[in-house]
């Protein structure tokens, strides 16, 4: 039991330190993605980033909805980080069941979803 806490509290002072890792990786990965979708030929596509919380980890799940050879297709993207690594603007409002952050996140990241 004492090395799963050993290892739980090295995972949260990781994620702690490099939230600003973190917060880069969600601007650069969703430009990216919207011009690598224009650049093969998907221009019909929605998006929404959710997140919840769930004991002590934050999920973003970004839901990516697009049409592939007149088939309709769901890309799901999941990210966990420790609840502890998350900053308050980031957790308000939000409970064990998944809610639209998308906007929030656009605003604070200024980034496009």
């Amino acid at each position: 039991m004492i090395p799963v806490l050993v290892g739980l509290g090295i995972a949260a002072y990781l994620v702690v330190t490099n939230w600003a890792e973190i917060e880069g990786w969600l601007k650069e990965f969703l430009p990216n993605l919207h011009k690598s979708l224009k650049d093969a030929g998907i221009v019909d596509y929605a998006a929404k980033l959710f997140s919840s919380i769930e004991g002590s980890v934050m999920r973003l799940i970004y839901r990516l909805y697009y049409r592939e050879n007149g088939k309709w297709v769901e890309k799901t993207i999941v990210r966990e980080i420790d609840e502890s690594e998350v900053p308050a603007w980031a957790k308000e409002g939000l409970t064990n069941k998944e809610s639209d952050v998308g906007e929030r996140y656009q605003e604070k990241l200024k980034v496009v979803i």
